[in-house]
């Protein structure tokens, strides 16, 4: 073999060259796989044997990884991300600069305002507003509306009577207040949405049953939308009280576990979860929870944050903003049951705080610890629809109610910015007859109080 040495100069030369490449690309690739461990990408989305997409998703933190609470976290434009096959894909539409944020805004924030035309059904929006619409939040007591929504359903289709009464037990009674027994379906589903009562919700979604909220969202394609767990469900998880499923100490790996899982296996460990729940006495789940979850000790900011967007009921601004359009404009209820539908949710938080003309208000309100959801719908005197979905956790206040005159600054300033402008005209109210001065009758008392925490999830 020749000396290295005797070799031609221009050989050396290339080798130099050469060797010279492997190391920049040696080095490429250690800030490559550096960067990795700092973003996360999106892993490939395998078909599964079950039918829903939902259980198909990728983790949601590999979606939105978690950030420090002290800035509003913003992600990328929804058009930069990739829709796994079988996803709705993001609506085209005029996508309009979003409004300052208040500053008392913290932690990470999601943001859909959409105005739809009339006369469609499609949802199509020309204008929307949106910060972080693709990102993962949990969906505290905004889940409620999909409740109502396959209550009503499963009347008109004769499997739920409006008469049947229920009673109020040790194991159906979840956080906070809770309804007098005898009440019956629609009393029941006022109380969810207008008192964001727990254990009335839990009542209703266990009557219809846990897994039959699910499919809607598969029929929309909603895959990182999960309506699994009644209230009282992921209280005790969160409390401590989950069993072999979720164990206290190990929360954060179990409700990591539990979000990867396929929909079959979510469903048997969310009906294991409830059963548990079930045998937990409501005063003993309380006292756990008011000096566990909501006193901020299940390990800071940002571990809480994780277990709310796995174990609770999640979904994204701009897949709920679709979930919400449907059950207003294309739920297919009939007659009485869509008016049924709209009158209950009439009676949601956020009417009064809404600052444009509208003829119509439906909308739920959401929070616990350091979550803070709200989501509406408006139909405005020209006919139009405008859709509004507001998600904000892992905030440093941990009362995050406080935030909510913060939270309808911006959400009022994007609606303003996406309506027409002859829609922003104030509405001029006729002059009342003399039979609506009489004075109205006094309102049924639906609920009794039970030492509501500030953060019962209203």
């Amino acid at each position: 073999m020749t000396p290295p040495s005797r070799l031609p100069i221009f050989l050396l030369i290339a080798l130099i060259v050469s060797g010279c490449d492997k190391r920049v690309n040696t080095n490429q690739v250690v800030q490559t796989q550096a960067a990795a461990q700092v973003a996360p990408t999106l892993p490939e989305v395998k078909p599964a044997n079950v039918a829903p997409q939902v259980a198909q998703t990728p983790n949601p933190q590999a979606l939105t990884p978690l950030t420090p609470a002290k800035t509003v976290t913003l992600e990328p434009d929804s058009s930069a991300h990739s829709t796994p096959s079988g996803c709705a894909l993001p609506p085209l539409a005029t996508k309009l600069a979003p409004p300052a944020i208040p500053k008392q805004i913290t932690g990470r924030l999601g943001l859909y305002v959409a105005r739809v035309p009339s006369g469609t059904k499609e949802f199509a929006p020309v204008k929307v507003i949106e910060i972080n619409p693709q990102g993962q939040f949990p969906l505290a007591s905004n889940f409620k509306q999909s409740v109502l929504l396959e209550v009503l359903r499963q009347v008109d289709q004769g499997y739920i009577k409006l008469s049947e009464k229920f009673k109020v037990t040790p194991a159906n009674q979840s956080y906070g207040r809770y309804p007098y027994d005898g009440t019956d379906v629609m009393g029941l589903a006022l109380a969810m949405i207008g008192w964001s009562d727990n254990t009335a919700t839990d009542m209703l979604f266990r009557r219809i049953g846990i897994g039959s909220v699910q499919p809607i969202m598969k029929d929309l394609e909603l895959c990182n939308t999960r309506v699994l767990l009644p209230t009282k469900a992921w209280w005790t998880a969160q409390a401590g009280l989950g069993g072999k499923d979720f164990p206290k100490y190990a929360l954060v790996k179990a409700t990591q576990k539990f979000a990867t899982y396929p929909l079959e296996a979510q469903l048997k460990i969310a009906a294991r979860l409830d059963a548990n729940a079930q045998n937990t006495n409501p005063e003993t789940l309380r006292r756990y929870l008011d000096n566990g979850y909501f006193a901020g000790r299940n390990g800071g900011v940002e571990t809480m944050s994780e277990i709310d967007r796995n174990i609770q009921n999640a979904s994204t601004p701009a897949e709920w903003a679709r979930f919400i359009h449907h059950e207003f404009v294309n739920s297919g209820l009939s007659n009485s049951s869509r008016k049924l539908f709209r009158d209950t949710m009439y009676h949601g938080k956020g009417r009064s705080l809404i600052h444009v003309p509208f003829t119509y208000f439906g909308g739920k309100s959401g929070n616990t610890a350091r979550v803070l959801t709200y989501s509406g719908y408006l139909e405005t005197k020209s006919g139009e629809r405008i859709i509004y979905v507001y998600f904000n956790d892992a905030s440093q206040n941990l009362t995050t109610r406080d935030e909510t005159p913060q939270a309808f600054n911006l959400i009022n300033a994007a609606i303003r910015k996406v309506m027409r402008p002859e829609d922003l005209i104030p509405i001029k109210k006729p002059a009342p007859n003399k039979a609506d001065l009489k004075k109205p009758a006094q309102p049924r008392v639906l609920t009794k109080l039970n030492l509501p925490n500030k953060n019962l999830g209203n």
